[in-house]
């Protein structure tokens, strides 16, 4: 099994997967000391229109900065090049601002978003169980991290969200964050969840409802260098 090097593409192997290669954001030290890595996924899709959040990394291929998410190193197949600069570039300005880092980080108030779903949605910093397949057939505990103006758009199949979890692992120390007064949130671990999947409920009071803003700064910090998205 390899070891995905940060800024180069790779095949993906997933039968059936829409994408077909990945780019690699996280920095190489997570990259080596975990069994998955961070990527945007690539997509053949010659004719669409590049944007803030699809990003063209050549003729044919677009990257997808509202899909980025952790991916298991046995899903990724060989490297085919390291990624030109200038998409290299935009591809990280798509997912911090997907992610939301700069405000997340300075704390600032939240905006109303732009073009509000009237029914409900998942809102930045909100702690949610849902089932995520990639992870677990049972639920877990979610908080959503993307940015409000595209959690809230009518029609958005996927929802960015780190996990929470009661444990503690030397191995990944410097990428945790103490949530909840007990839980942790591991900086490196980042999924695109199923907005449909998501209990509309708050937990039980026994969990958090909520990141704090100082929790999720805090987490924005760690991802922002996790993800190399300076």
């Amino acid at each position: 099994m390899i070891n995905p090097l940060c800024g180069f593409i790779y095949e993906l192997q997933i039968a059936g997967a829409k994408a077909s290669h990945v780019l690699i954001l996280s920095e190489d030290l997570w990259n080596q000391q975990m069994g998955d890595s961070v990527a945007v996924p690539l997509y053949d899709l010659p004719d669409s229109e590049p944007s803030l959040f699809r990003v063209a990394i050549s003729k044919r291929l677009r990257a997808d900065c509202t899909r980025v998410q952790s991916l298991r190193h046995e899903f990724i197949g060989k490297a085919v090049a390291s990624c030109p600069n200038e998409p290299w570039v935009r591809t990280r300005i798509g997912v911090r601002s997907f992610l939301d880092i700069d405000r997340r980080i300075t704390k600032n108030p939240t905006k109303p978003p732009l073009s509000p779903n009237l029914g409900w949605w998942p809102r930045q910093n909100d702690i949610h169980f849902a089932t995520n397949p990639a992870i677990s057939a049972s639920d877990k505990l979610y908080a959503v991290v993307s940015d409000n103006d595209w959690n809230s758009l009518v029609g958005v199949l996927n929802t960015a969200a780190v996990r929470l979890t009661s444990k503690t692992k030397p191995k990944r120390l410097r990428w945790e964050v103490p949530v909840g007064g007990g839980g942790f949130v591991v900086a490196g671990d980042i999924y695109s969840v199923a907005t449909g999947s998501f209990e509309q409920k708050e937990p039980p009071k026994k969990y958090p409802a909520r990141l704090t803003d100082d929790e999720s700064a805090a987490i924005a910090v760690k991802q922002k260098s996790a993800l190399t998205l300076s």
